[in-house]
């Protein structure tokens, strides 16, 4: 009776310890798959959101250009405007101004075209009042 309750006793420990074993086993194999699978979803999911981020990025950056492409569109209509007016007035044998004709689109440009046509104007007026002095036309006195 008692070796035989005995080993009942072991066998029933033995197989309940077995058992606990094989479930504690398989949950940790359950547990050390679900935690890869929530680590490779963190992953994707933090890869997600540094590809929105991108495109936040991009799609802020084109529609600046888009702003800048707008506006260099209205210029260039405005030009061609310009252009479209001063051939009609060429076509039609009106005179053009020399001031009309050039513009500078900056302020520091208009200065440098200014200072380019005073050179050039003050180098004629020498060469003419040169040419003068050398014809007899005026003399020394009125050269200097």
């Amino acid at each position: 009776g008692t070796a035989s309750s005995i080993s009942s006793e072991h066998i029933k420990a033995s197989i309940l310890s077995a058992v606990e074993d094989k479930v504690r086993r398989r949950l940790r194999e359950d547990f050390s798959q679900n935690q890869a699978e929530s680590e490779s979803l963190r992953r994707t999911q933090e890869e997600l959101n540094q590809g929105q981020n991108k495109l936040t990025n991009m799609l802020a950056r084109i529609k600046n250009e888009e702003g800048e492409l707008d506006s260099n569109i209205k210029i260039l209509e405005s030009k061609k405007e310009e252009m479209e007016d001063m051939l009609e007035k060429m076509e039609d044998g009106e005179e053009i101004s020399c001031d009309e004709a050039v513009s500078a689109s900056f302020p520091l440009y208009k200065q440098l075209m200014n200072a380019f046509a005073e050179e050039a104007a003050t180098e004629d007026a020498i060469y003419f009042l040169g040419e003068a002095l050398r014809k007899g036309a005026i003399d020394v006195e009125v050269f200097l």
